[in-house]
């Protein structure tokens, strides 16, 4: 290579401690090939080449490009798509009893987000689509039985909810609680 990148060092210790030896020498090959073929050695000009040309090395290389902090991170893609999904959720809960289900969805993601912040483990987002789904399913459930509000609930018509799919009851009953 005539011009050496500044973080190609940084590429080689990474692939060192991170991959198989062969793997790791076949990929400085094939990487050191395409900073030759392209001219380039920025790593987001280098980054956008690699991705239209050759999506295996783009994967890799923005993998160490964003680890060692040499291009800015994306954007959080599954939390925007869990958000998507979320809001799908919500719109199909009968009008009457959707603003309850969104403040819910709303507590369920703050929660989420405290406990990222404090250090301690919180609920995966597929947790959060899941007690959604049990929710929505149960307001559906009321909605059909005349239900209009979340108030007129009683153990009854949660009891004949839950009844609906004996297999699921438990789950049910913890997204519930």
């Amino acid at each position: 290579m005539p011009c050496t990148p500044a973080w190609w060092d940084a590429l080689t210790a990474h692939l060192a401690t991170h991959r198989n030896v062969f793997y790791g020498a076949d990929t400085l090959a094939h990487t050191a090939r395409f900073v030759i073929d392209t001219g380039q050695t920025d790593p987001h000009d280098l980054l956008t080449e690699a991705r239209r040309t050759r999506p295996w090395l783009g994967r890799l290389l923005a993998g160490f490009f964003h680890t060692h902090d040499l291009l800015e991170a994306p954007a959080d893609i599954l939390s925007s798509r869990a958000a998507v999904r979320r809001e799908r959720r919500i719109a199909a809960v009968p009008a009457p009893l959707r603003p309850a289900v969104r403040a819910f969805a709303d507590v369920l993601v703050a929660r989420r987000e405290n406990a990222e912040n404090f250090g301690l483990r919180p609920n995966q987002l597929k947790t959060i689509e899941i007690r959604l789904d049990t929710v929505r399913d149960l307001a559906l459930h009321l909605h059909a039985k005349g239900h209009t509000t979340w108030a007129g609930v009683n153990a009854g018509d949660l009891e004949a909810f839950l009844a609906r799919n004996p297999a699921r009851r438990a789950s049910c009953l913890a997204g519930l609680r």
